[in-house]
Parts: C-alpha cells; structure tokens; sequence
C-alpha cells in the first residue's frame, strides 16, 4: 500500500462577512460644498474636498431625528452606524476657492442675539456627484438607504445636496472603485506617500468616531462633547493638482495605485 499524498488546503481569499452589504451612494450638490478639516481654525477655515468618515455618519444621526422626530431613532441609528467602514469618492474634478467672509454667530454678550463675525473659509465646486461608500449590516441596508435618500446637507450649513441614487453594490463594482477611495497616511509606504505628494496628490486631517463613540458626545438638544471620542486620522486623497491661481485650485482625481494594499476592512 502506498503513502498517502499529502494535500495543502487552498486557503480562499477573503470575502465580506455574509451579514455585511456594501452601499454606493451618489450625493449631488447644486452649489458649494464646504467642510472644514478636523482641528482647523474656525476663523481660517481650511477646508477638504470630501467630507469625513465622522460626518457622513452624523449626517444619517441628524436625518433620523428630523425625519422621525425623535432623538431615541437618532440614538438607534448611532449605535450601528459608528463603527461601518465609509470611503467618500470625489467626482472627477473639484474646483477649491477661498473666500474672505463676514457672518452672524450667535451672541454670549447678555441681550445681544446675534455678532459679526469675519473669516477666511474654503468653498469647492464639484464637477459631478459625491460618491460614498458605507458598509452597513444587511438588516440595515433599508434604514440606511430610506436615510440617505433624505439627506438634506452635508458640511456647513449651506452646503445643501440630495441623493440622487443609492443601491447595493457587488464584490466586481468595488473593486473598480477602490482605487479612489482614501487612505490612511498611517496605513501607507513613506517612499510611496513622498511619490504621491510629489505628483501633487493631497492630504487632509478628517476624523472618525470610534467603538468608544458616545450618542450623548454629539447630541445637540444636551450632551457632554468629551463622551465624542472622536478620532482625528491624516488622509491621502484620490485629488491631485491639476492647475492653480491666486485664491484658487483645480483638482483632478488621481488612483491611488497601491501595490499589495491592505484589504478593506471587513467587520
């Protein structure tokens, strides 16, 4: 009788957790978009051209609640949404302008409703929709989508959008889309980093919320902002520099070709 032949088992490439759906969503915005980076002054603005991880999220919390009318389906909402990987995508080109201005704050003088303020922010103009991408559990892919399908704003609050398609996407269509999705500086290759700047690709400061994410740090009808545990990260964006001028910059969207890139998360 002869020895047995030793058979190595085929390991099969990592797939997404059957009880996980990945969503596209695509956001149009009729005019400016504006978000300012995760601990950038309020009075010099510096904006980025994508919202962050932590502000998508927040933005389904703030949509529940308006649309529900109550904080308890805001809460609900948080709690399953906070820890779901989200890659926002640009459009193929974004327009970033800064502008000198002068606005209302409200007021902490006693009897005094509203002050002048003045300030320098950055706008930005997208050629085309703001492609996101959330990874939600499938029990809740159609509370996710009735919400996005609501979302009003996105950023300041003049940065008005609507949903104009949101769908489940398969395994093949991600994959086309990976390349353009952001990526952490901390996660990357110096030397790769270094060649990416020099071809004038950008890098912002956007934060996420965390496992230790509290409803109550963001709650805005009373809550305590030290219970936020948000998680302010260093992003490498799909957007290189295409032209510029004085008070201007045109943006063009740029893979990120990462040779061997670590998966996308699957939780």
């Amino acid at each position: 009788m002869g020895r047995r032949k030793r058979v190595t088992p085929t390991v099969p490439p990592p797939t997404a957790p059957s009880n996980l759906r990945w969503l596209r969503v695509a956001l149009e915005f009729p005019t400016t978009f504006s978000y300012r980076q995760a601990e950038a002054s309020s009075q010099f603005a510096v904006g980025s051209p994508v919202p962050s991880p932590a502000a998508i999220k927040l933005t389904l919390v703030d949509t529940a609640i308006r649309w529900k009318g109550s904080v308890e389906e805001g809460k609900q909402v948080f709690e399953w949404v906070k820890t779901c990987p989200v890659y926002p995508v640009p459009p193929e080109r974004v327009i970033r302008f800064r502008s000198f201005i002068k606005r209302l704050k409200p007021s902490k003088e006693q009897g005094k409703t509203f002050e002048e303020s003045t300030g320098i922010r950055d706008y930005f103009l997208l050629n085309g929709p703001l492609q996101i991408f959330l990874q939600v559990p499938s029990e809740q892919v159609e509370a996710a989508c009735q919400l996005f399908q609501r979302v009003r704003k996105l950023g300041t609050s003049d940065s008005l959008c609507w949903c104009c398609e949101v769908k489940e996407v398969p395994d093949a269509e991600l994959e086309e889309w990976r390349p353009y999705f952001p990526r952490k500086v901390s996660e990357l290759d110096e030397n790769f980093l270094a060649s990416m700047i020099i071809q004038g690709l950008i890098v912002v400061r956007l934060s996420d919320l965390t496992e230790q994410s509290e409803f109550d740090g963001f709650n805005p009808f009373g809550g305590e902002s030290h219970r936020a545990h948000r998680q302010p990260n260093s992003y490498l964006l799909p957007l290189a520099l295409e032209r510029y001028g004085e008070t201007w910059v045109l943006l063009r969207r740029t893979p990120l070709l990462i040779e061997n890139p670590n998966p996308l998360p699957l939780r």
